[in-house]
């Protein structure tokens, strides 16, 4: 059991199964707005029939980059500075 208070352990429980939701045109298969919440996404897609909601699961491939561009990891050491190792 992890000594973290409750509530920053349900913020990363929300943080790993959030999702990004965007509206679809039904008649053209378009994307019309995406990178929404489902709530904002259900409004939207209102404003017509023809138009539905979709959900994108966000991933996390655990690669942190710099500012660089470089992958912060221990194969990469040498090239990166004291700021990016914290």
């Amino acid at each position: 059991m992890e000594n973290k208070p409750l509530i920053s352990r349900l913020a990363k429980v929300y943080k790993d199964t959030e999702y990004t939701y965007f509206v679809l045109d039904g008649t053209t298969g378009a994307t019309i707005i995406s990178g929404l919440t489902e709530l904002d996404a259900r409004i939207h897609s209102m404003k017509n029939d023809d138009w539905s909601i979709g959900r994108e699961e966000i991933v996390d491939t655990g690669v942190t980059i710099n500012d660089d561009g470089v992958e912060i990891s221990y194969e990469n050491k040498d090239i990166l500075s004291e700021e990016d190792l914290q």
